[in-house]
């Protein structure tokens, strides 16, 4: 997922969720399924949704089948810090 917008939430102490978010949209899949969105038209929600169907024609992998990278951040959307790069 070579995705800027992805963005990892801690609803509660006990609660996190991953998802997609800009300056103006977000929308997070739970742990347990839940979904959570700005809006029903959010296109952070069209976004998770695209990333869940390319998970399941994937067959649903694990995610300790990935090999994270740490990449330098040299992207006009970043000032400074790290991408993490995901390869199976």
């Amino acid at each position: 997922m070579g995705n800027p917008q992805l963005t990892m939430a801690g609803l509660r102490p006990d609660l996190w969720a991953i998802g997609h978010s800009t300056s103006e949209t977000a929308a997070v899949i739970q742990r347990d399924g839940v979904i959570l969105a700005a809006s029903a038209d959010s296109p952070s929600l069209s976004a998770l949704r695209d990333w869940l169907t390319a998970w399941e024609k994937a067959g649903r992998p694990a995610p300790e089948t990935y090999t994270p990278t740490l990449v330098p951040a040299d992207d006009d959307q970043s000032s400074a810090g790290w991408h993490l790069r995901l390869s199976r």
